[in-house]
């Protein structure tokens, strides 16, 4: 394996060490849902919790059955041991898994004309994957791309600044974004209640950095 490689799988499996958010709400029929937990199996989980409350929140599940659906669902997401990236989700095993629950999915990212950090740091991510362009539908930015009647597991940075300087230090965290009415809101498992959008790019609830990424899914 030459050290482009090496480098490129060490890159992938920081990156993908997610924030991880204390916080944990009851469980009810709808929000807020479930949440991650610090010390637990859903530590670093939130790949498999922003799934499932797209299954929530499309009726395919109550919402009291979130916690144990997404470490139903977290067991089938996380990286193959062999692959050296840790107990963390796998955006294209994410992918594949979503398929199940939907008429269409598609991986999407700025492949053509990467601009912002974030942006950037995704083409590390997708390298250290050792994935190619023909996987990811090109777009450029979520709010254009994504569709009224679709949802987006997004792919986000839990900091205000991305590093790319060195991409190790930056981790990356699932959330689930989608449409009401003319408002984007998002669904963040470290809360397991929606909040604008906006909220999480002016700071009001915190401070994000966003990748214009992740995986788009239509009922």
């Amino acid at each position: 394996m030459t050290a482009k490689k090496v480098l490129g799988k060490a890159a992938g499996l920081m990156i993908l060490m997610g924030a991880l958010l204390t916080t944990a709400c009851k469980t009810h029929d709808g929000q807020p849902y479930a949440t991650q937990s610090d010390n637990k199996w859903s530590r670093n989980a939130c790949g498999a919790f922003s799934l499932v409350y797209y299954l929530a929140e499309t009726g395919q599940i109550p919402g009291a059955k979130v916690e144990s659906t997404a470490k139903e669902i977290y067991s089938k997401i996380k990286f193959d041991p062999a692959a050296g990236f840790g107990e963390y989700s796998d955006p294209l095993k994410i992918a594949r898994e979503a398929a199940k629950y939907a008429s269409s999915v598609r991986f999407c990212m700025n492949v053509s004309n990467p601009q912002t950090d974030g942006e950037q740091l995704m083409e590390l991510l997708v390298a250290g994957l050792g994935a190619d362009a023909s996987k990811f539908t090109d777009i450029t930015d979520i709010p254009s791309a994504l569709g009224k009647n679709e949802y987006v597991i997004e792919i986000v940075v839990p900091r205000s600044n991305v590093n790319l300087s060195s991409p190790m230090l930056n981790p990356l965290h699932y959330v689930l974004t989608y449409w009401k009415g003319n408002t984007l809101y998002t669904l963040d498992p470290g809360r397991g209640k929606e909040e604008p959008r906006q909220n999480f790019i002016d700071g009001t609830t915190t401070k994000w950095s966003f990748c214009n990424s992740g995986i788009f899914i239509q009922k």
